[in-house]
């Protein structure tokens, strides 16, 4: 399988703080993997890093084989909810059809095709009921909902997203993992940050265990083990039941 995502050397400081150290990381297409580490281990950094988002001290991002600048159509980015302003006079559908500007441009107006595409996406996320309702009434499920709809209104094969299970209920948590492992099963790739270790083996198939540097990476069945655990977390691993992490 060809790699959708290679990132090479990579370093982030700010000022003079490494906040990620010559991360390397290749990620085969069609995975859905996790980013797992402690607080400030760069989970969000290494997101942002990887698409121009922050200034980089060294190395590289390259999606299927070229820099993310020549890929943008190829990749759809869902960001963590607090980084909104949810206060923003505009509908749900409107908020759906921005994922679409990165194919028609600022100028051209959205027409029929795409209120279609985006009804569509808010169909999948069980939202479609609530398109023309203001932003600012939602849940915060509701709201992590309609940034995946704007994510799957790009069509797009590299989907980065940053703790999408963050402040939502069980339903929602439940619908957004189905969702997640279709778009695996129909050929996309899938970076997702994550802070639950107990559900990393149940809702993903690779995770990345990270702490400013790359611990580890690789199938969970492989990686996810106590030993790496320990590694990623100083010795001082979350509740995890032991069911759940793999001996190594």
């Amino acid at each position: 399988m060809p790699n959708a995502i290679d990132v090479t050397d990579l370093t982030v400081a700010y000022r003079d703080t490494p906040v990620l150290w010559d991360i390397d990381l290749a990620v085969p297409e069609g995975v859905l993997m996790a980013i797992v580490g402690p607080n400030g281990a760069g989970k969000t950094t290494l997101i942002k890093a990887m698409l121009g988002l922050v200034d980089v001290a060294a190395g590289q991002t390259l999606i299927y084989g070229e820099p993310y600048a020549r890929q943008r159509s190829l990749v759809a980015y869902v960001p963590q909810r607090g980084s909104v302003d949810w206060d923003f006079p505009t509908s749900v559908l409107d908020v759906v059809m921005m994922g679409l500007y990165g194919r028609l441009g600022w100028v051209k107006r959205p027409g029929k095709k795409e209120r279609a595409a985006a009804l569509e996406a808010l169909d999948k996320v069980g939202m479609q009921d609530l398109a023309d309702r203001q932003i600012s009434q939602l849940s915060g499920g509701q709201q992590q909902r309609v940034f995946l709809a704007r994510a799957l209104v790009q069509d797009a094969q590299v989907y980065f997203m940053d703790e999408p299970f963050q402040g939502v209920d069980a339903t929602t948590e439940r619908a957004i993992v189905t969702l997640l492992q279709e778009l695996r099963q129909a050929g996309k790739t899938l970076v997702v940050v994550h802070h639950d270790l107990q559900t990393v083996p149940e809702y993903f198939d690779w995770v990345l265990l990270l702490n400013v540097r790359r611990l580890a990476v690789g199938p969970v069945a492989e990686v996810f083990t106590e030993e790496n655990l320990r590694l990623t977390y100083g010795g001082r691993i979350p509740f995890v039941q032991a069911a759940s992490v793999n001996e190594p």
